[in-house]
């Protein structure tokens, strides 16, 4: 499957907010949830949609923590 990046430039109060909400779904993703899996959610919302999980950001279930233990 095909990914394309998008790069979106925004406000320092629109960033902020989104950080905000980062700490806010902190209890729900069990971890701070990136920015773009904040706007992934925000496009869902506005948009109707649901996306698929392979739709989310891969990086999350292949960063540091997961490696390192993978190696132990």
């Amino acid at each position: 499957m095909s990914r394309s990046q998008l790069n979106v430039r925004v406000s320092e109060e629109l960033e902020r907010a989104i950080d905000e909400k980062r700490i806010e779904l902190r209890g729900a993703f069990g971890s701070i949830p990136s920015r773009s899996d904040v706007l992934r959610l925000a496009l869902e919302t506005y948009l109707k949609i649901k996306l698929r999980e392979s739709d989310e950001d891969g990086r999350r279930k292949v960063g540091p923590a997961k490696r390192s233990r993978r190696k132990s």
